[in-house]
């Protein structure tokens, strides 16, 4: 199937491979409806393999509370998190929605070995509601105790405020570091969040202590807070925050460099910031206007995957599955993105510049490697991943055909020039494009082939 430059660069940008079940959709209703239907994940009929892999997940739905009575719950549930992650960014039909997740989790960032027993209903929480207001989002993560915890919001009381929190909230949840909020704004935040901490017998772990909130008057983001108030305070803070125009920028270029890639566009990101105020923080609206932007089209090529997102892809390009929870683990940490280990509330970046090192990009190649290695007898050939690349390739007559057909789904465009000469090469043996792609040739050359396309800048530069 043939998509345009524009079609394939969305369907990249969305997490999904140009081929498929995407594909097919994207030729069958047209960008915008398409767009449309992302947006709205529960009309998607999901994958039934991806709803039969999630299925066996139900670890990830248990309370904190059940998961304390499990046997290693806390690495149990880190561990399917991670599963949960893979299908959806492998599987998933409803791919605009992970990936939109994953922004939220690196935005509203708690390290794995922070959050603890509550990582996975920290996440379910963002998953809930990763495609409704910002307000929302924001006021359910200042009250999750994974969050309280890991910026010890939970010893924040009246007479020894800690800023950690309210700091971080405006400078990296809200408002941006050059926001413009002072000093004292975060001193006045963190005086307004005093007392909100966790119980172990509240639903959902928060609970607000009256005896440990400082009462007196505040002045926060040029608004008073009057005296003699308790958890109005914190709310009413929450809310000037989210509403605040800095915000709508903040929150506005990171979507930006999540979807489109390094430096966006200042044109893109103040129509970007002017709908988030328009439609008071809404998030889908703000992706409408995103996804049919020119500036958005005129990015293709120009965002480097993230090793997370490398590994994924690849997965999905060689219908790979780690069979061993250590080798996935390992593999993660060769290629320099241990899941959720990034150590400060600012979450792994997105930039190329953190990413395109020498190690990491040699750290891809062997995993490129790796994946596309098939055992023979053995299904995962005891190395701990199970491939088969037989279902991911294209029929082809010829050795040319079938290198530009494959390059198609994997890069979504077809090689040229001297790439294409080599690659033909490698296929042929030497023969050229018009040699027979016999069964016996593309059995010996499958993996070889793939191993070269995933190990491409083409892969890794979307």
């Amino acid at each position: 199937m043939s998509l345009s430059q524009k079609d394939t660069h969305l369907l990249l940008r969305l997490g999904f491979l140009p081929y498929g079940w995407a594909a097919e959709r994207l030729k069958e209703l047209g960008r915008e409806a398409f767009v449309e239907e992302q947006l709205h994940p529960e009309r998607i009929a999901e994958d039934p393999e991806a709803e039969r892999r999630l299925g066996r997940m139900r670890l990830l739905e248990m309370t904190p509370r059940e998961l304390a009575r499990v046997e290693n719950g806390d690495g149990r549930a880190y561990y399917r998190l991670l599963q949960r992650y893979l299908v959806l960014h492998t599987r998933s039909r409803r791919r605009l929605a992970a990936r939109l997740e994953a922004f939220w989790v690196h935005h509203f960032y708690v390290p794995a070995e922070s959050a603890g027993a509550w990582l996975a209903d920290y996440h379910q929480t963002l998953a809930a509601r990763s495609l409704g207001s910002f307000r929302e989002l924001l006021f359910a993560v200042a009250r999750h105790p994974a969050m309280l915890v890991y910026l010890n919001n939970d010893t924040n009381v009246a007479g020894h405020p800690n800023e950690n929190y309210a700091r971080e909230l405006l400078e990296l949840h809200t408002l941006g570091v050059d926001g413009g909020y002072s000093e004292r704004d975060v001193k006045e935040a963190a005086r307004a969040l005093t007392g909100w901490t966790t119980h172990p017998r509240t639903e959902g772990g928060f609970y607000f202590d009256p005896d440990d909130h400082d009462d007196g008057p505040k002045r926060v983001l040029g608004h008073d807070l009057p005296a003699g108030r308790g958890i109005e305070d914190g709310l009413q803070l929450l809310d000037l925050a989210a509403r605040h125009p800095a915000t709508a920028r903040f929150v506005s270029r990171k979507l930006a460099l999540w979807f489109v890639g390094d430096d966006p566009p200042a044109s893109l990101i103040k129509r970007l910031a002017g709908v988030f105020q328009r439609e008071h923080g809404r998030i889908r609206p703000v992706l409408r206007e995103l996804f049919s932007a020119p500036e958005f089209y005129a990015s293709a090529g120009r965002r480097l995957r993230t090793p997370l997102e490398f590994l994924a892809a690849a997965m999905e390009a060689t219908d790979a599955w780690f069979t061993d929870e250590w080798r996935l683990l390992d593999t993660l940490n060769r290629l320099g993105q241990p899941f959720l280990g990034w150590k400060t509330p600012d979450g792994y970046p997105t930039q190329a510049a953190a990413w395109s090192g020498t190690s990491g990009l040699l750290a891809r190649w062997q995993v490129a490697l790796e994946l596309t290695q098939e055992a023979d007898g053995d299904p995962d050939g005891g190395r701990g991943v199970l491939v088969h690349l037989e279902r991911r390739l294209p029929q082809a007559a010829t050795a040319g055909d079938w290198v530009a057909a494959t390059a198609r789904r994997v890069w979504g465009r077809e090689p040229a020039g001297k790439q294409r000469a080599d690659l033909i090469d490698y296929v042929s043996d030497g023969a050229g494009p018009g040699r027979t792609l016999t069964p016996a040739l593309a059995g010996r050359k499958r993996g070889g082939l793939l191993a070269l396309l995933l190990s491409a800048p083409e892969f890794q530069w979307i």
